[in-house]
């Protein structure tokens, strides 16, 4: 599962439903209920209806009106956490930045343990390039999940890209206190020192050139090549930071991790075709780096996806299929773009295939159904179009299916 994907999670269990969004993977807990003993009923079945509506607008990339089901829940629940993510993630596709970043950090106030609310204020700071906000967010990150060194390297950072250096500096002592010293960290506070310079601002172009002379000295130390890519991107020279980070993911010993969170942050959220297109070009070359990996396969399946190159996705979740079962997501991508492409046989024979793994997904019933009506069997498609419905009762997609095909 991709991040981009777990960006866009709400965190709401929808009876095992998943729904597809931007930032590589999809993560559900509890749709938030009434806390008022005495609230009516009326209330829940609407807001499941709406919100229900609402996924199925994100669905179709209607933003528009996905925001406003959403906003309408809102006036029903206004202490709603998982909606305010929804609003927010509506409004950043529609690149309403102010009110994306009203929403998600009103998400975190009501729900300031949802890991991946945090995680979407990072992208909301990191695009305004407010450091000292984004510092803040860490803290969080830190606090919620403390055993995971990336954040306390890009706190650090953060520190630094604000000038902060003697604070970048404690945040690296605090890193090398919990972990222990290792290469990554001692790279990363000679970026930060400027090559045995404590104190100079390494987005300079002195810092530049110790960075290039370091890395002749080192070639295969990929963290340079990041550090390289850094100062470029802050001199908003974005070929010479895309080579540099192309140097980066054909390097073995680059985190996996690493290369699909970089992926998924240039391409999540914008319609600019160069970035589209440079992460494209990285997720293949992360993909020829680690051939035999899923997850990096399947990060560039879901980016082909996204570019509208179905037949070609289709071809990379399906090799990720045949090195594990075991990727949800792969399997649903699959069927979903055999359906798009009416190719309801095979969309039939993965459906079957996937069903054996995970027999109590209803989307996969209702991908199933929708392929056997494609095929024009009906009796077979109301079949699994009810079992979808056992197993999600209130989803107004699944009932609509039912009823279009009672009709028939």
């Amino acid at each position: 599962m991709t991040q981009l994907e777990a960006l866009e999670d709400t965190g709401i269990r929808v009876n095992n439903m998943k729904y597809r969004l931007l930032l590589l993977s999809v993560f559900c807990c509890g749709l938030a209920t009434a806390q008022v003993p005495q609230k009516k009923a009326l209330d829940t079945n609407m807001v499941k209806e709406l919100f229900f509506i609402g996924l199925q607008d994100k669905l179709n990339e209607n933003y528009i009106k996905a925001a406003e089901s959403f906003n309408k829940i809102l006036a029903i629940d206004p202490n709603n956490a998982a909606v305010y993510f929804e609003v927010a993630t509506a409004n950043y596709r529609l690149k309403k930045m102010p009110e994306a970043e009203a929403a998600i950090k009103k998400a975190t106030e009501l729900d300031g343990n949802n890991l991946w609310y945090w995680k979407f204020l990072v992208e909301m700071y990191k695009r305004k390039g407010d450091m000292e906000s984004l510092v803040g967010v860490f803290n969080q990150l830190i606090r919620l999940d403390p055993d995971n060194d990336s954040y306390y390297f890009d706190r650090s950072n953060a520190w630094a890209l604000a000038g902060k250096f003697e604070e970048a500096k404690k945040s690296y002592d605090e890193l090398e206190h919990k972990f222990g010293l290792s290469p990554a960290l001692t790279t990363a506070r000679e970026r930060l020192s400027g090559a045995g310079n404590p104190g100079k601002d390494y987005g300079g172009k002195g810092s530049l050139e110790e960075l290039q002379k370091a890395k002749a000295a080192n070639p295969e130390d990929y963290e340079l090549d990041l550090a390289i890519a850094d100062v470029y991107k802050s001199q908003k020279n974005s070929a010479a930071a895309h080579a540099a980070l192309s140097v980066a993911f054909a390097n073995p010993a680059m985190p996996k991790d690493q290369m699909i969170n970089i992926v998924m942050m240039l391409f999540s959220g914008t319609k600019n075709q160069q970035r589209m297109n440079d992460a494209k070009s990285l997720a293949k070359i992360a993909e020829d780096t680690h051939p035999d990996d899923p997850a990096i396969i399947g990060m560039y399946a879901e980016v082909l996806y996204q570019l509208g190159e179905l037949p070609e996705s289709l071809k990379e979740f399906q090799r990720v299929l045949k090195l594990t079962d075991q990727l949800y997501k792969a399997w649903e991508q699959a069927i979903n773009i055999q359906i798009k492409l009416k190719l309801f046989k095979d969309a039939l024979k993965t459906g079957d295939e996937a069903l054996s793994v995970y027999p109590n997904q209803a989307i996969l019933y209702y991908y199933v159904a929708v392929a056997h009506q494609g095929n024009g069997d009906i009796t077979q498609a109301l079949s699994n179009i009810k079992l979808a419905l056992q197993l999600d009762t209130e989803n107004t997609v699944y009932k609509d299916l039912e009823r279009d095909l009672g009709r028939k």
